[in-house]
C-alpha cells in the first residue's frame, strides 16, 4: 500500500467493546446451563473467551491485509461455499427439527452458512464492480448476478434455515439495488419468489407454529414460553437492571439465554440503559460502515463495505426484534455478543476487511481485471 494506514477508529472501538462485553454477559447467561450439562459453570465461558481472543486477532490481521486480494479468491470462495452447503444439506450433522446446518471435522464444528454469506457478499461485490456498466441489462448483467444469490439462498433455505436465507437474500438484493440494476427486474424477482417462499413456509410445521404463536401474542397478549420469558427478563431489568450476574431468567427459565436471546439477559442485568448502550454501539458501527462505503472510490471496496455493514445490520436488528417480540422467533444470534464460534469469528474477520477498506477509502483503487 502507498498510503498512510489509518483505519476507522469508531468501527474498531464499537466492535471491540461489543466483543469484550460479550465475555461477561455470556458467562452470566451460560453459567447454570454449563454447570448442569458439563459440570463446569465456566465451560461455555472458556470456549467463548478463546473464540473472542481468536476473533480479535483475526480482525487486526485482516485490517492490515489489502482487501483487494479478495478479488483473486472471490470465485474459489463462492464455489467452495456452495459445495459445503450442498454437503450440509445431505450429510450435515446436528439435526435440529429436521434441519442439518453443521459440518463436523474432528473436534471442529462450523456452519457453512456463515462462510457462505460472506463469500457471497465478496463475490457479489466483485461482480457488481465488474458489471457496473451493464447491470441494467437482464441477460448480461442482472441474471448472472442473481444466479449466485438464488443458489446460495436456496441451499440455506432447504437445510432448512429460513431466517438466515432471508438475511442473505435481503443483503444481496440491497447490494444489487445500489448498482444500476433496473427496479422492474428487482421487483419481478421478489414477485416471483413470494409464492415459492409461501409454499415452503406452509410445508414446515415448526414455522407455522412460530407464526401462530406470534399472531396470538399480537392479538391477545398470550405468548410462547420462550418469548414470554424473554419479555419477563426485560421487565425485571427496568431502567438500570438487576446487576451483572444476577439474572433470574438464566436459571433455566429462558432457553438459549447465552445465544439467540442474550439481548434479554442484557436487558435484565443492565436494564434499559444497557440495551440502549448496545443499540448505540451498533448504530456507530452501522453509520461508520455506510460512511466508509460512501467515501470509497474503488467500486469493489464500495460494494464490499456496503454488503458487510448491511449483513451485520440486518442480523442485529432481527435478533433484537425477536428478543423484544417485534417479529416472530428465529434462530439468529446477536453479532459479536451471542455465544457461538462460527458467527463471531467470521463477523470479526468481515469487520477486519471493512477496517482495511476504511484505511483506503480515499484511494482511487486499481482497475478490476475482467472475468
Amino acid at each position: 500500500m502507498n498510503h498512510k494506514y489509518k483505519i476507522d477508529i469508531w468501527i474498531l472501538i464499537s466492535v471491540l467493546v461489543l466483543m469484550i462485553f460479550s465475555i461477561g454477559v455470556v458467562y452470566s447467561a451460560s453459567a447454570s446451563f454449563a454447570l448442569d450439562k458439563f459440570q463446569d459453570s465456566r465451560y461455555l465461558f472458556k470456549q467463548h473467551l478463546i473464540k473472542v481472543v481468536f476473533s480479535v486477532a483475526a480482525l487486526f490481521i485482516l485490517a492490515k491485509v489489502d482487501y483487494k486480494i479478495l478479488e483473486r479468491f472471490a470465485k474459489p470462495m463462492i464455489i467452495l461455499s456452495i459445495l459445503l452447503l450442498i454437503y450440509t444439506v445431505f450429510l450435515g450433522s446436528s439435526p435440529i427439527k429436521g434441519a442439518s446446518r453443521w459440518i463436523s471435522i474432528g473436534p471442529v464444528n462450523f456452519q457453512p452458512s456463515e462462510i457462505a454469506r460472506y463469500s457471497l457478499i465478496i463475490y457479489l461485490a466483485l461482480l457488481l464492480a465488474r458489471k457496473k456498466d451493464y447491470m441494467n441489462l437482464l441477460y448480461k448483467g442482472y441474471l448472472p448476478v442473481l444466479f449466485y444469490i438464488i443458489t446460495v439462498t436456496g441451499l440455506v433455505l432447504i437445510q432448512p434455515n429460513l431466517s438466515v436465507a432471508i438475511i442473505i437474500f435481503s443483503t444481496s438484493m440491497l447490494m444489487i439495488f445500489l448498482s444500476q440494476a433496473k427496479l422492474k427486474h428487482i421487483g419481478f424477482t421478489f414477485a416471483s419468489l413470494v409464492p415459492i417462499v409461501t409454499i415452503f413456509i406452509m410445508s414446515k410445521d415448526y414455522i407455522i407454529a412460530r407464526l401462530t404463536s406470534y399472531s396470538e401474542y399480537k392479538s391477545s397478549g398470550s405468548t410462547s414460553y420462550q418469548l414470554q420469558q424473554a419479555l419477563i427478563g426485560f421487565g425485571n431489568g427496568g431502567l438500570t437492571g438487576v446487576g451483572p450476574g444476577n439474572s433470574n431468567q438464566r436459571e433455566f427459565f429462558l432457553p438459549e439465554a447465552h445465544g439467540d436471546f442474550i439481548y434479554s439477559i442484557i436487558g435484565e442485568e443492565y436494564g434499559f440503559i444497557g440495551t440502549f448502550a448496545i443499540l448505540c454501539l451498533y448504530f456507530i458501527l452501522i453509520y461508520r460502515g455506510y460512511m466508509v462505503a460512501k467515501e470509497t472510490a474503488d467500486e469493489f471496496g464500495k460494494f464490499l463495505a456496503f454488503g458487510i455493514t448491511t449483513l451485520i445490520t440486518i442480523n442485529a436488528l432481527v435478533n433484537m426484534s425477536v428478543a423484544s417480540g417485534v417479529i416472530p422467533t428465529t434462530g439468529v444470534t446477536l453479532p459479536f455478543v451471542s455465544y457461538g464460534g462460527t458467527s463471531i469469528i467470521f463477523s470479526a474477520m468481515a469487520v477486519g476487511v471493512l477496517l482495511n477498506i476504511s484505511a483506503q477509502r480515499e484511494n482511487a483503487g486499481e482497475s478490476l481485471s475482467m472475468a
